[in-house]
């Protein structure tokens, strides 16, 4: 079916988008320098190689007149009327990266070759622990309205302080050691995960912080980031929220290479 101008309207969902029937109305030119020049701020301050490891990431071309418009079918230069209104000016970024084929099979190989006892959940637990360390994701949004953050952790590890060069409203990392058995139906979980965690808030406190409900044995809880909705209308960057998931070490060699200085500086912008 063929959708018109003022039928259009694209859903920012994890720096992807799909089209719904919504009406739409033609972009400001202060509404196209922020949504690029926070792609470049989120693109510039990132980091784009890590070890030897493959890079799946958002890119460096951006048009903010293609943001609600990927496929180009007329929508081009539009933006949803509720954007402004009801909706932040929102985006978000992602780099994955994952280790080399041979490498991470190697790692598989190993630790599974280790289980003598499928029903021993201390034994399935290192085991998954072990191979926890073949990819890592970033994932950086700005001006997230609450939003549900999880950070979560072996109960035996409590979450760490992230050390930063910049003022944080959060900054955690959740480690999921092996003396915390991921279960499932009482049993062990082999498909249990045992990535780590951590997540930063840059220009706004935490909001609301809850209890992470959970029945596998691994502890947490859910943060959601400060917004002011009487600013909503603002062509400016209240916050930005980065997410990052791999192993522990890589997590932290991460957040050495990210410029936290530049996302810091974005605030208000």
């Amino acid at each position: 079916m063929k959708r018109t101008l003022l039928g259009l309207f694209c859903l920012l969902s994890l720096g992807h988008f799909s089209c719904l029937a919504q009406s739409g109305r033609p972009m400001r030119a202060d509404e196209i320098a922020f949504y690029n020049n926070i792609h470049e701020v989120f693109y510039s301050a990132l980091p784009h190689a890590y070890k030897s490891w493959k890079v799946v990431e958002d890119g460096k071309e951006f048009d903010a007149k293609k943001f609600f418009c990927p496929l180009n079918d007329g929508c081009y230069g539009t933006i949803s009327v509720s954007i402004g209104k009801g909706d932040p000016y929102s985006l978000s970024y992602f780099i994955d990266f994952t280790m080399p084929g041979d490498e991470s099979g190697l790692l598989m190989a190993t630790a599974f070759s280790s289980i003598k006892d499928y029903t021993n959940a201390d034994q399935i637990a290192t085991a998954l622990k072990s191979t926890a360390k073949s990819k890592i994701s970033i994932r950086v949004f700005n001006n997230i309205d609450g939003g549900q953050f999880p950070v979560t952790y072996c109960s035996k590890t409590p979450p760490e302080t992230i050390k930063l060069p910049v003022t944080a409203g959060l900054a955690l990392k959740g480690v999921r050691a092996a003396s915390c058995p991921i279960m499932s139906s009482g049993r062990p979980d082999m498909a249990g995960n045992y990535y780590d965690n951590a997540v930063v808030f840059l220009g706004k406190a935490v909001a609301k912080k809850t209890p992470d409900e959970r029945s596998d044995g691994i502890s947490g809880a859910v943060y959601a980031i400060g917004f002011d909705k009487s600013k909503l209308d603002k062509v400016i960057t209240q916050n930005i929220v980065v997410t990052i998931t791999g192993d522990a070490a890589d997590i932290e060699a991460i957040i050495k290479l990210i410029d936290w200085q530049k996302l810091y500086n974005a605030i208000g912008k």
